[in-house]
């Protein structure tokens, strides 16, 4: 019996949470299978890299017009189809903004359970899951014939690239489920490292006020980090909810976290706490902060920051 992941790529490269989403699937068994749905011209560029994932053993290749979209309707049917196919005693996604439209979804169409946001395996039908914003750890158990799951990409390190690559199989497109198109696609230029895959991370909660941005950003620059802010900052219109850590928003495992103005509540605790190194810098001693944080800053922002520039 195999496990079957469903795969995520943007701009004709896969995530890394589908890295991430194998490693999870290889602690389940040995047969992998990816299920990669794409349009044409991008399906065998991402098939083919799908392939070449260490511990895959095998690719199903799904090309289509209507694919491109990925519309959580279209992914979870297509799933679906395989999943009937048999021989499946998994399907796994991660818990990005996809896996938590998508696997519900699957979820709905099978009439069955589904583990959310996992982040341990305990064992064949055993898992983990955070609840409370990360303040408890909870075990559930399924009993289903198909246990659908979707994991926390920082929770588990992505799988390496192997040699051979594994074989690649098509199969049937099925109609789209909504008449939708994609007219155009819109993306920013973003100079800096994604969120989800920077190294470094500086986030900036109220104690951040707009005339510290520039050097913040100055700051990020010398780093080669990312900048991402509370739940606070986005609610002020300082900046778009694409840049929110947190409970509700990108949940981070950086090698460095440098938390600035950033008090501690648990919301946000909960997307920054797997973090290797944190660093608080706060002008309150007795914010929450620095009890999570391997090294604290007692100070003002406006003359902290400049300081930790000249020093970079």
């Amino acid at each position: 019996m195999a496990i079957l992941v469903l795969a995520e790529h943007v701009d004709g490269r896969l995530e890394e949470t589908t890295h991430s989403a194998v490693t999870a699937a290889r602690l389940l068994g040995r047969d992998v299978h990816v299920l990669v749905m794409a349009c044409e011209t991008q399906g065998e560029t991402l098939s083919q890299q799908a392939a070449s994932i260490e511990g895959v053993t095998r690719v199903w290749s799904v090309a289509a017009p209507h694919l491109e979209t990925q519309l959580t309707e279209d992914m979870a049917a297509q799933a679906q189809a395989l999943l009937e196919r048999g021989g499946y005693r998994y399907a796994l996604m991660s818990s990005s903004y996809k896996g938590k439209r998508v696997m519900p979804y699957l979820a709905a169409l099978r009439n069955t359970d589904l583990v959310t946001d996992l982040t341990k395996i305990e064992g064949e039908d055993t898992f983990v899951r955070p609840v409370y914003a990360g303040s408890l750890l909870v075990v559930e158990r399924l009993k289903s014939a198909v246990k659908l799951l979707s994991i926390r990409a920082s929770a588990f390190p992505p799988s390496g690239s192997q040699t051979p690559a594994a074989p690649i199989e098509t199969w049937e497109a099925l109609p789209p489920r909504c008449a939708v198109r994609c007219l155009e696609r819109r993306r920013k230029s973003a100079l800096r490292p994604k969120l989800s895959r920077a190294r470094i991370v500086i986030g900036c909660g109220l104690g951040v006020e707009k005339k510290d941005m520039p050097d913040i950003e100055k700051l990020a620059d010398k780093l080669g980090a990312a900048i991402g802010v509370t739940r606070a900052v986005v609610e002020e219109g300082i900046a778009t909810s694409d840049y929110l850590l947190g409970q509700t928003g990108k949940i981070i495992a950086p090698e460095l976290y440098i938390a600035i103005g950033i008090s501690g509540a648990v919301q946000h605790l909960a997307g920054i706490k797997d973090s290797k190194v944190i660093v608080a810098v706060n002008k309150d001693p007795s914010a929450p902060i620095f009890q999570i944080a391997d090294y604290g800053i007692v100070g003002d922002v406006g003359e902290i920051v400049p300081a930790l520039i000249e020093l970079v």
